[in-house]
């Protein structure tokens, strides 16, 4: 339970620190927690409005962010979760095999079941 809680924590961290990184190096051109009302970027320095946005459009032009950049927080917990559920990672998930005590020979009939 502690190592998947652990799991868990990594693959948050992993889609919030690029989306943030990337928001920071883009500014309002990516749309990390933006929501539906909104100014997109046209890609040539503008905004197009997109729902019914409260304010008006933002002050600086907007940028084309590159696709692939826009998918690196899918693909960077994607990744984590792939390396510790389909491969031999997956076994430091599984919880310890608890030993069971040894049946003592007093109580065990001939046949090995207990009495």
């Amino acid at each position: 339970m502690k190592k998947s809680i652990f799991l868990l924590i990594g693959v948050i961290l992993l889609y919030l620190v690029p989306s943030l990184t990337i928001k920071a190096v883009y500014g309002p051109s990516y749309g990390f927690m933006r929501g539906e009302d909104c100014y997109i970027g046209d890609g040539n320095g503008g905004w197009v409005k997109h729902g019914s946005p409260e304010g008006p459009p933002p002050d600086v032009p907007s940028v084309e962010v590159p696709l692939m950049v826009g998918y690196v927080p899918i693909f960077l917990p994607g990744l984590l979760l792939i390396l510790f559920l389909f491969t031999p990672l997956s076994k430091y998930l599984e919880p310890a095999p608890t030993k069971s005590p040894p049946e003592s020979e007093e109580t065990a009939e001939p046949d090995g079941e207990p009495k």
